[in-house]
């Protein structure tokens, strides 16, 4: 029985069609052999139910409270505020080398942090100053040329 037409107007592909009319394999329609079996709920390809990604839980670890002893003083802080201050302590306190050129490493990738993010606002700034400048320059009787862009058609030569 050949039944049905696709939505470009050709018929179904002899042997593909169902009772209806309908396409039996395409488009959202597998082939039965490489079908889920029925009942068979079964997420495939994710993680199982209530494993944890390894990453996060680290973080969460982390961001976990103790309670530490300083010079007979109790206090709480996090774990990572705990590593962090036995790093500095052991750089400090111990002269231990690694320990040092971890900290010194640290320092340096947030003093280079601080620099971009410093120099990147004062670069969009500098970009939003100059662009309003340009566009009312007419208007507030500025030569285009101080703005280092010369007019279309002017050689700069004098």
């Amino acid at each position: 029985m050949s039944g049905g037409r696709r939505k470009d107007g050709k018929p179904f592909k002899d042997g593909n069609t169902r009772e209806d009319g309908s396409y039996a394999v395409g488009k959202n329609r597998a082939p039965p052999g490489s079908r889920f079996a029925v009942g068979d709920g079964r997420k495939r390809g994710r993680r199982k139910k209530g494993v944890k990604n390894a990453d996060t839980e680290f973080q969460r670890e982390l961001d976990r409270k103790m309670v530490i002893k300083e010079n007979g003083i109790e206090r709480t802080v996090t774990k990572s505020q705990a590593v962090d201050l036995r790093l500095i302590d052991n750089a400090t306190r111990k002269g231990d080398n690694k320990a040092i050129e971890m900290v010194d490493q640290r320092r340096q990738r947030i003093a280079e942090a601080a620099e971009i993010n410093r120099r990147r606002h004062t670069l969009s700034d500098q970009t939003i100053l100059e662009a309003y400048l340009q566009e009312r320059a007419a208007d507030l009787a500025i030569d285009p040329a101080l703005f280092g862009d010369p007019e279309p058609g002017d050689s700069g030569d004098e």
